[in-house]
């Protein structure tokens, strides 16, 4: 079966992290990675849980970007606007 070489970043104290972990299972970051890639092919899932947010947020989080957001000169402020919904 032909191979595909992939790169990638990855922060320097993760992969020590990571490779500890690994190596401790008795395998390489290559072995772990392919293991990770067998994994999703075969169950065509991931193996934790991705959470994407809900209608609601998802609608917060446009209008932030598009600038249609509430600016509050304090706390109370925005808890008192907060409490009137």
């Amino acid at each position: 079966m032909p191979s595909t070489i992939i790169h990638t970043s990855i922060d320097s104290d993760i992969n020590t992290q990571a490779n500890s972990v690994f190596s401790n299972c008795g395998l390489s970051a290559n072995e772990a990675v392919a293991l990770f890639f067998n994994y999703v092919a075969e169950s065509k899932k991931m193996p934790f849980v991705i959470d994407k947010p809900n209608h609601e947020t998802l609608r917060a989080i446009e209008d932030a970007r598009n600038g249609n957001i509430q600016r509050y000169d304090s706390l109370e402020q925005m808890w008192a606007d907060l409490d009137e919904d």
